[in-house]
């Protein structure tokens, strides 16, 4: 009845290693950094009441679970039906601005990177980018969500009265 007592302890004991290992191996090698990517337009002030104007603003923070090197932003060419088979274009988008954070930048757990660029007709989104977002150094992409580009590209289009449809661009 005894060796019944030992070979339960023992049966736990493998269970809670085979665990252990699974978990740190996932931790280590399967679970990579995340970056939860917004855009918006923003306004700028300086403290004294003083308006820099709009800005587009596209801002990442590290989820985690390690560091995490952010090297461009980008936006990704809306495609049509018929050119799905082929691989899709990316918007590689250069900040103007002397507020921005350079790039690249290395982010640990927590911090934040915020890129901004001039609000004027011929900005990035004045291309309607299907996708925005940061890319890192292992060429991954961290795309912002489809609800804050929506309102991002609404937003951007409200900055300007029409769009002037006999030269097909923003006045």
């Amino acid at each position: 009845m005894k060796e019944i007592y030992a070979l339960y302890i023992s049966l736990a004991a493998l269970l809670v290693s085979v665990f252990s290992l699974g978990w740190n191996f996932y931790r280590d090698v399967i679970l990579k950094p995340r970056l939860k990517v917004t855009i918006k337009i923003s306004k700028i002030f300086q403290p004294g009441g003083k308006d820099f104007g709009d800005y587009i603003d596209v801002s990442a923070v590290n989820l985690g679970p390690g560091a995490i090197v952010c090297n461009g932003v980008l936006g990704q060419e809306k495609r049509s039906f018929r050119h799905l088979l082929k691989k899709p274009k990316y918007l590689y988008a250069k900040s103007d601005t002397p507020l921005t954070t350079p790039l690249p930048k290395k982010l640990e757990i927590g911090d934040s990177i915020t890129q901004l660029f001039n609000h004027k007709p011929d900005a990035f989104l004045s291309l309607d980018p299907a996708r925005v977002g940061i890319r890192d150094t292992f060429g991954r992409m961290h795309w912002a969500s489809r609800k804050s580009l929506k309102s991002a590209k609404k937003d951007f289009l409200k900055g300007f009265q029409k769009i002037d449809k006999s030269k097909g661009q923003l006045p």
